[in-house]
């Protein structure tokens, strides 16, 4: 009732007078009092009324029709709530006023409680619907707003709201919706069975408390466009906890699985890259690294079949190293040279452009093998470059039978990957193979230096035994037979020289054992290893611990000269730096491999900073393992002793780069 203004408006002076008075007394504000159509209009511009009180019978003409007309002006012109005046009312004057948006009547003669039943009465309607009014106004411009398709039914099943996103999705707009029901238009299918997923009775199928109400299908719009959708519905229900009706979100999900798809090939072109080089790191022949490339990129690219051409820079030409398909028409040129003259690449590839795709390579004039990709349908070929830093030593091709096809930009992408993987692993390859080459090379002369180092202590073996200890033995004879002519100072002098001659013998023996045992050439690594350990703990009292396992045999030459320097080396080791009572020696021979293990429990020593002797026996071992294609590993600590590994092949060589890969330590 606070500060309410109200317009009255009758034609009738006395009538407005009396209705005044009523109402100043009640505490309203009466802002005006107009008679007629026009002045109305002038005093809610200028009053800005709460309310109006308007007379059913204006000017005083007979029956409701001015009133009503002019109710009607205003309601369709202003938002101001209206109750009319009237000594008498029909029920047809009442239909009529009621079309207006009348808030009640006022019965002539006035009553005060009956006055201010009424305008309270309508001012507290007027204001519930006004919130009613703006909190629909807020709710339809979220609905509107949000990026949802939103339809709102009855418990009849009929719509009651439908907002922008829906109207869009479905075809139909908010006034054709109205009176429809949902099955008229909304159309949703299953993708696999193309059946209709109907809505009535859902609500016994999808209970909230064990089932998400959310599912995907199909919307099939007014005018047949099929649309992918995930919709959600809630059920609401009355007080009495009946069905009141349905609300329906749905939204369109095309993006959304668009980028999923791209996702799951994003993922699988990494996976694919991951596997190529996970594949390639463990191969660096070049022949199996250009098979593995054809026979991943096949699979990855979905190609009919793949290769790849190395160029040859002297002449300029790419030749086919290694193809792969899978189609029987396709095999039969398996083995078959193809090349490519480096210009037709060149003017397909640049380094700028490292991968293309030709959509019809029968449309190109002047190309190769032209005759072919008619004869088997081939339209389109993706070629990438091959580059070593910024050469290009060769070509990825894949081929496609069939009808020109477009590769999506991820295919692009991924064949761009490979054929990076594959410039990588060729690089790789060919480091491989020289370092390889180089190896053999360095093996090769290691082992003419231990067989010219071996010769040579044969020979002066032999040498000493034969030539200078059979000229010592000769002297000692001549000294005997002239001992008897000689006078007893001269005999003791004589014995003395002949003792002296005796030690030399003894120390070129010694030495002409050290230097070649023949024992070796004639009996073999056992029994030389066995007369060696006695001769061993003889000499430095350490105890020799030995263990050997299909060593009763005979080698070749170089193996079994090798397993005793490596044996001797190592004992000599012991004897000079352990300072331990005993060492173990143990040999084992299985199948293609002899292996070699001494082991002392002595001081040990930092393998970072060895003696220089030491540093120089070690490698000595080393070497001789080296030159045979064997390997050797050393671990040593101070305090926890030595132990030396020898792995000696009897044909052949250790592959080095599997066995340190698997043996890090004591490299």
């Amino acid at each position: 009732m606070i500060n309410t203004n109200i317009l009255i408006v009758t034609s009738e002076r006395n009538v407005a007078r009396d209705l005044r008075e009523h109402l100043i007394k009640l505490g309203y504000i009466v802002v005006g009092i107009a008679t007629s159509n026009e002045e109305i209009i002038a005093k809610i511009e200028e009053t800005k009324p709460d309310l109006i009180l308007t007379d059913i019978q204006l000017n005083g003409k007979i029956g409701e029709r001015e009133g009503i007309k002019t109710g009607e002006l205003i309601h369709s012109t202003y938002n101001i709530p209206i109750i009319y005046l009237t000594g008498s009312l029909g029920q047809t004057a009442i239909q009529r006023a009621e079309s207006t948006g009348t808030f009640g009547y006022i019965f002539k003669p006035f009553d005060e409680k009956q006055i201010y039943a009424t305008v309270e009465t309508a001012l507290s309607r007027y204001r519930l619907e006004s919130e009613l009014r703006e909190g629909r106004r807020w709710l339809n411009a979220v609905l509107d707003g949000i990026n949802d398709g939103v339809i709102a039914l009855d418990n009849q099943r009929m719509i009651r709201f439908i907002n922008p996103i829906a109207e869009q999705l479905t075809g139909w707009s908010e006034i054709e919706t109205m009176g429809k029901t949902l099955h008229e238009v909304f159309t949703s299918i299953d993708e696999e069975s193309h059946e209709r997923v109907e809505f009535y009775g859902i609500e016994k199928v999808f209970h909230p408390k064990n089932t998400d109400p959310r599912f995907e299908g199909l919307l099939v719009s007014k005018s047949g466009k099929m649309t992918p959708i995930e919709t959600d519905f809630t059920i609401f229900k009355d007080d009495n906890g009946m069905a009141a009706g349905m609300v329906l979100v749905f939204r369109d999900i095309t993006k959304r699985r668009e980028s999923m798809r791209e996702i799951q090939r994003q993922s699988q072109r990494a996976e694919a890259l991951v596997e190529t080089a996970a594949r390639l790191n463990v191969q660096l022949e070049l022949t199996s690294v250009l098979d593995t490339i054809c026979n991943i990129s096949i699979q990855a690219l979905k190609a009919s079949a793949t290769a790849v051409f190395l160029k040859d820079a002297k002449q300029n030409v790419f030749h086919n190293k290694a193809t792969f398909t899978q189609l029987t028409e396709l095999k039969k040129y398996n083995g078959t040279r193809f090349e490519i003259p480096g210009s037709v690449v060149e003017s397909i590839l640049s380094e700028k452009k490292t991968v293309t795709l030709i959509g019809d390579i029968q449309s190109l004039p002047n190309l190769p093998y032209l005759e072919i990709f008619r004869e088997q349908n081939i339209h389109t070929i993706g070629i990438a470059g091959l580059y070593r830093r910024h050469d290009l030593i060769g070509v990825l091709v894949s081929i496609y039978i069939g009808d020109q096809i477009h590769l999506p930009e991820d295919m692009i992408a991924l064949l761009q990957g490979l054929a990076n993987q594959t410039g990588i692993a060729i690089t790789n390859a060919s480091l491989f193979e020289q370092m390889h080459a180089s190896r053999k090379r360095q093996q090769f002369l290691a082992h003419q230096l231990v067989m010219v180092q071996e010769d040579e202590r044969r020979s002066l073996s032999r040498e000493l035994h034969d030539e200078i200890g059979q000229m010592l033995t000769g002297l000692q004879f001549t000294i005997k037979s002239v001992m008897p002519q000689s006078t007893e100072e001269q005999r003791n002098k004589l014995d003395q020289i002949q003792i002296m001659i005796s030690v030399i013998i003894s120390q070129i023996r010694e030495l002409s054992i050290n230097l070649r045992p023949s024992l070796l050439d004639d009996l073999g690594i056992l029994p030389t290893l066995i007369w060696h350990f006695e001769r061993y703990e003889a000499k430095t009292g350490i105890r020799v611990s030995f263990e050997q396992q299909n060593l009763d045999q005979r080698f070749s030459s170089e193996l079994e000269i090798t397993a005793f320097r490596i044996v001797q080396e190592a004992l000599t080791n012991v004897a000079r730096y352990a300072e331990t009572e005993s060492v173990d020696v143990k040999i084992t021979v299985l199948e293609s491999i002899m292996q070699v293990e001494i082991h002392d429990q002595g001081k040990g020593f930092d393998m970072t900073f060895p003696s220089k002797n030491q540093s120089m026996g070690l490698e000595g071992m080393r070497e001789r393992a080296f030159a045979i294609g064997g390997l050797l590993e050393i671990q040593s600590q101070p305090g926890k002793g030595t132990h030396i590994h020898a792995k000696l092949p009897i044909a052949g060589q250790i592959e080095r780069r599997t066995h340190e890969r698997n043996h890090p330590i004591g490299r």
